[in-house]
Formats: C-alpha cells, sequence, structure tokens
C-alpha cells in the first residue's frame, strides 16, 4: 500500500516568528548581505555560532533565502518563499530573488558593510532613536545613491526614546516622515565608487544630483548629507571631490575605505569620525567640500551649525589642499 503524502502547509507571514520577520525586512532592505553581516543585524545580542548555523539552514531549507557564493565568504539573498511571504503582507518594494550579476556583488557588498557598521555604531548611542538603511543598486549616472540611511537623533543630544530596543525603524526612510518635536531626521545618501566611471560619467551623476536636489521638498527637521567612499585611494576621491564642487556643490563627506578602516578591523565604526594611530597621530575620517573634518555625529565639532549652512563655491584647487588649508588653519 502507498503512503498517501500530506501536503505542505502554506506558512503565513503572521505564523513566523519575529526573528524571522526581521531577519526577511533585513535581507529586503540590503539585497544582498555576506554572512557575518545579516548576522549582525537578525542578532544584535550575542548568539552561539551554533544556533546561529542552525537557525540559518533552516531559512534555507524552507526557502527564504538563498545563498550565494563571493570570494570573501558565504553571502545571502531572499528566496522565492521569503519574497512571497513579504509580497503576501503587503511590502511595497521586494527584493530580487534571481543572484545579482557578479559584477556588482563587490560594491552592494560595500554599501551594506557601511550602513551595518553604522548601524553597529549607532545602537549604542542613546540620543539616537533609530537608523533605517536601504540598499539602492547601481544605475549609471541615474541621480540614486547606493545606500540611504535615515537616522533619527535627539536635536540636543539627549537620550531619545525608542520604539524599539534594537532602534531598527525603516519608517524613517519614508520622503514625507515627519519626526517627532525634539527629534531631527539625518539622511545619508551613500555613493560607492570602484572606479568604474571616467571623469565624463561622475561629472553627469554630480549634475543630475543637483538637478534632483532642486526639484526635491525635502520634510521640516531633516537635513541630507552625500557621503562619498571610494576603495581607489586619495587620488581617485579628488577626481570624485574636483566633479562634484563644480558640478553639484551639495553638502557632501568623502573619504576612502583605506582611511575608513584605519585600526577598525572589519568594522568601520563610521559614527566615530576620528583614528588614533599607533605612533601618536590622529586621523580624520571624514571631510567635506571645504577639507574641514567633520563627524556623522550631529553633535561632534560644530555640526549642529554646519549641517544647515548653504553651500558656497570652494576656491581650493584640489581637495589635498582643501585639508592642508583647514590643518593650518586649526593649528594657529
Amino acid at each position: 500500500m502507498v503512503e498517501k503524502r500530506v501536503p505542505r502547509r502554506r506558512i503565513t507571514w503572521e505564523k513566523l516568528g519575529e526573528r524571522t520577520w526581521l531577519m526577511l525586512q533585513r535581507l529586503n532592505d540590503c539585497i544582498l548581505l555576506d554572512e557575518d553581516d545579516l548576522c549582525a543585524l537578525v542578532w544584535p545580542e550575542a548568539v552561539s555560532r551554533q544556533a546561529r548555523a542552525e537557525r540559518l539552514s533552516h531559512w534555507h531549507a524552507e526557502q527564504y533565502i538563498q545563498p550565494i557564493a563571493a570570494p570573501g565568504g558565504r553571502c545571502y539573498q531572499l528566496g522565492r518563499s521569503g519574497a512571497r511571504l513579504l509580497r503576501e503582507a503587503g511590502f511595497p518594494r521586494i527584493a530580487p530573488v534571481r543572484p545579482v550579476a557578479e559584477r556588482v556583488r563587490p560594491g552592494l557588498l560595500l554599501a551594506n558593510r557601511f550602513g551595518v557598521s553604522l548601524y553597529e555604531d549607532i545602537r549604542s548611542d542613546l540620543g539616537v532613536s533609530g537608523m533605517g538603511w536601504v540598499i539602492r543598486p547601481f544605475s549609471g549616472s541615474d541621480a540614486r545613491g547606493d545606500g540611504l540611511a535615515a537616522i533619527g537623533y535627539d536635536l540636543d543630544g539627549l537620550p531619545a526614546s525608542r520604539a524599539r530596543p534594537d532602534a531598527y525603524t525603516p519608517e524613517y526612510l519614508g520622503a514625507d516622515y515627519t519626526p517627532a518635536v525634539g527629534l531631527g531626521v539625518m539622511r545619508l545618501v551613500v555613493e560607492i565608487d570602484s572606479g568604474s566611471e571616467d571623469a565624463r560619467q561622475l561629472v553627469q551623476r554630480a549634475r543630475n544630483w543637483r538637478a534632483r536636489w532642486d526639484q526635491t521638498v525635502w520634510p521640516p527637521a531633516t537635513h541630507t548629507v552625500f557621503v562619498w567612499i571610494t576603495d581607489k585611494g586619495f587620488a581617485r576621491l579628488e577626481a570624485i571631490w574636483s566633479a562634484w564642487t563644480q558640478h553639484a556643490l551639495l553638502p557632501a563627506f568623502f573619504t576612502t575605505i583605506e582611511t575608513l578602516s584605519l585600526g577598525t578591523g572589519r568594522r568601520w565604526h563610521p559614527w566615530n569620525p576620528r583614528r588614533h594611530l599607533p605612533d601618536g597621530r590622529s586621523v580624520w575620517v571624514w571631510h567635506d567640500m571645504y577639507g574641514r573634518p567633520r563627524s556623522l555625529r550631529p553633535w561632534d565639532l560644530d555640526e549642529a551649525t554646519l549641517r544647515f549652512e548653504r553651500p558656497v563655491p570652494v576656491q581650493a584647487r584640489s581637495l589635498g589642499e582643501s585639508v592642508e588649508s583647514q590643518g593650518r588653519m586649526s593649528s594657529e
């Protein structure tokens, strides 16, 4: 006698546990995450490697996630069942299930490393109410960053109330989101540069951002900063700076991955604006269009004033010249 096969029960969003909800939402936000970054978002608290591996294996078996091979280790995208559950739950934007092209994986992973590192930093900052992060795939010269962060913070740096203990607040990313009284929202448009665009394309990207900026109405109590990060060294950063200051002239911070990762290991700690080196020197991570040291923390340095200033034309011939000039002014 042949046993009758019992059809598998169809799982709904409501039947999932909170950890699985969080995992699906985070992977949907980020499109592609390496294993360590995915686990950092899903398990903010300490968890054993065995428990982590068992849960990942279960999610893979249920097709909530799918492993993607990468040179640095295993990565994950949404699986078919995961995408279905998000769609049926009413999420307006669903990340692709088809494996992303190999040529764009490095940029996605770098952007997400920045987003995860930033999230881990702000989670322990009591002045921050929460953070949303979403990845935006490369789109040529179109005015769309690789990633977008929205960080809620107390305007005076006092402890901010949190809707969630883990500070995950994707609602901050909404174009029409208005923060509560006493709070501000900082939007970071993250541009990851791998050196693939020539000077003409950098100029076109800057012009497109200028045009989009002029057409955008920003919600009250928010400010936007463009964050340019390149893995091709300072000479490449100069080319980006030149195109940006001549054709966009919008609030921007500039750095290299080499500078960002000084003394930090795998986690970049972008919330910390300064790196102290073993030889006693210190290096600023972020500089703006005028070569001034800047911080992503809204209460550091002169950020309370500078973040709302109106950009004026840049006089220096290079970013290096601007940084040196600011260094001389600080030492006088």
